[in-house]
């Protein structure tokens, strides 16, 4: 009979455990990440290139040093956001990232430019059909807080530089609806 007992009470902490990393941890680390990133600055619905990654600027184990990366937190509380970033001549990708750090969107950007418009599944936007983002897929019903990452291959000083450039003509933010 103890056995029993001590057999189930394993499966209910197995289960317990189960529940706690797939449903709990997500969510503490995108809490972390967006603390960390306003802390250092990165406002809402706006791009932000990282530093040429060097021993004296990286921030995790290993980022690549010849990538460029500039990322963008969103939050679709005031209503839908177009993201879009502007093509490379060698390798780019734009990524999205979830609440729950699912990654729910890429697009290459190898020469093409690449966008998505994010809205809230209980508020969809009022004139869909008037942005043509991309014609496989240019709408996603998204709900919350989330992160925009582009990496383009960028491994000298010039090539970095050009591809921060980039933020200019790349677009994170509210679609005005308005006629």
């Amino acid at each position: 009979m103890r056995r029993l007992i001590a057999l189930g009470l394993f499966i209910i902490a197995a289960i317990a455990g189960h529940f706690l990393t797939l449903y709990l941890v997500p969510s503490v680390i995108k809490n972390a990440t967006q603390t960390r990133l306003a802390d250092q600055g990165l406002a809402l619905n706006q791009w932000a290139a990282a530093p040429r990654m060097t021993p004296q600027t990286q921030t995790i184990v290993r980022p690549s040093p010849d990538l460029s990366y500039t990322i963008c937190r969103f939050d679709l509380q005031e209503g839908a956001m177009l993201i879009s970033a502007p093509g490379w001549d060698r390798y780019g990708s734009l990524s999205i990232f979830d609440d729950r750090t699912n990654n729910v969107f890429v697009a290459n950007l190898d020469g093409e430019n690449a966008g998505i418009l994010l809205y809230h599944p209980t508020r969809p936007p009022k004139e869909e059909g008037r942005f043509y983002i991309r014609q496989d897929e240019d709408a996603l019903a998204f709900s919350g807080e989330g992160l925009a990452l582009i990496r383009r291959v960028a491994p000298s000083v010039q090539q970095h530089s050009a591809s921060a450039d980039l933020i200019e003509d790349s677009v994170c933010g509210p679609v005005n609806w308005s006629p």
